[in-house]
């Protein structure tokens, strides 16, 4: 006769005892998320996290897809820090202006004496000026798209610790194996991978997840992955908490290897358990890397699929938008959203509840912008705002 579990491995919920036995003996495979999170930590977070996988040794690997989309990526993952600087220096600027115009009129109503309105103001200019010098500070140290490769440290880090370390692509004839069961996986909803957003990409995280698991029974050993992606078709859930890897894939896992246990940890669970590896890490690291700092970018495929869901003329209006260059006057009777009952008026609906109904219909990928919202200037006026990576890809679409 079975016991509870036989067949049924993958339900079990394992106990953190259980996570840091696994850190000192199992092999660890780390997915390109969480090496294109080191350009997005702070240092300390970075460095912590470095000193972990260093820790690891010959237990660490990189699936050969993972540093694929590592590269791949990497370049967007550094963004372009000095429009985000001049970004945020505008904002200062109308934020600091604002505020100074609603202290002024404030205190003029109220018949504030003019040396504590003046007090105020003075307040206000000095709080502003400590932002706008912490945004100086930061920015001498950040990495560009244009800095050479021998001068980015975080690939100087990142060669020494991954030396070795590295899984080889396999020949042609398993690789293309391998790309087409992934594909096959993906159409059939089989974890890990399917729920990627842009299609071209489903079937990449099965190859990061086949080859770890490959290389973990190869070795006779469990497996941890480290992974920053947090959809459903890597993680079971419980009211939203993941509490370990689908149990389609544990038990996938624990049939493939005779009885070998499969885990899965977000960057921060690992920094946060790094005292089983003896390697002391910053409480505020663990709570830096919790931090959700992916990015999603838009490609032209969503942007396709956001335009497929709207009417003439919400199309014409963003296309506006884009030509105006990212910011335009908003019309009080433009019709945002078309739906089977009809328009709905831009004073009935908001952009960014038709983004988060299209995000929970899984074809968004958490983090993405909106493709453009409603703000008011330093004027008080309401303008249509795009990101400049939207602008772009419009301007591209358009020449097609």
């Amino acid at each position: 006769m079975a016991g509870l579990f036989e067949g049924f491995e993958g339900y079990r919920v394992l106990a953190g005892a259980d996570l840091e036995r696994a850190l000192t003996q199992a092999l660890v495979a780390v997915d390109a998320d969480v090496l294109l999170n080191l350009y997005r930590y702070n240092g300390r977070t970075a460095d912590d996290l470095l000193a972990v996988f260093a820790r690891l040794g010959d237990r660490l690997v990189v699936p050969f897809q993972a540093v694929a989309d590592f590269h791949r990526d990497r370049l967007a993952a550094i963004g372009h820090p000095e429009q985000a600087t001049r970004e945020v220096r505008e904002g200062l600027a109308r934020s600091a202006a604002a505020a100074a115009r609603a202290m002024s009129t404030w205190s003029k109503r109220v018949a504030l004496a003019d040396a504590e309105a003046q007090r105020l103001l003075d307040g206000v200019e000095k709080a502003f000026g400590e932002l706008n010098s912490a945004v100086d500070l930061a920015e001498p140290d950040r990495v560009h798209t244009a800095t050479p490769t021998d001068e980015d440290p975080v690939l100087r880090r990142l060669a020494e610790v991954l030396d070795g370390r590295v899984l080889r692509r396999p020949d042609d004839e398993q690789w293309g194996a391998l790309v087409a069961e992934g594909k096959r996986r993906a159409g059939a909803r089989i974890p890990p991978g399917h729920l990627e957003a842009d299609a071209d990409q489903r079937g990449g995280d099965y190859l990061v997840y086949a080859q770890a698991c490959a290389e973990a029974g190869r070795r006779g050993l469990d497996l941890i992955i480290v992974t920053g992606d947090e959809k459903d078709d890597w993680w079971r859930r419980d009211q939203g908490t993941a509490i370990g890897p689908r149990p389609e894939m544990a038990t996938e896992f624990f049939d493939l290897t005779g009885g070998r246990q499969l885990y899965l940890l977000r960057p921060g669970d690992l920094l946060r358990r790094a005292a089983a590896l003896g390697v002391a890490v910053s409480r505020s690291s663990w709570h830096d890397a919790a931090r959700d700092r992916r990015r999603a970018q838009w490609t032209p495929h969503l942007i396709g699929l956001v335009l497929d869901q709207l009417g003439d003329g919400t199309r014409a209006l963003l296309a506006e938008v884009a030509a105006a260059g990212g910011r335009k006057d908003v019309a009080e009777d433009t019709v945002l959203w078309e739906t089977d009952a009809g328009p709905l008026a831009l004073e009935s609906f908001d952009i960014e509840m038709a983004r988060q109904a299209l995000i929970q219909d899984r074809r968004f990928p958490d983090g993405l912008d909106a493709i453009a919202v409603i703000r008011e200037d330093e004027d008080g006026r309401r303008v249509w705002t795009m990101p400049a990576e939207v602008v772009e890809l419009w301007a591209a679409l358009a020449k097609q």
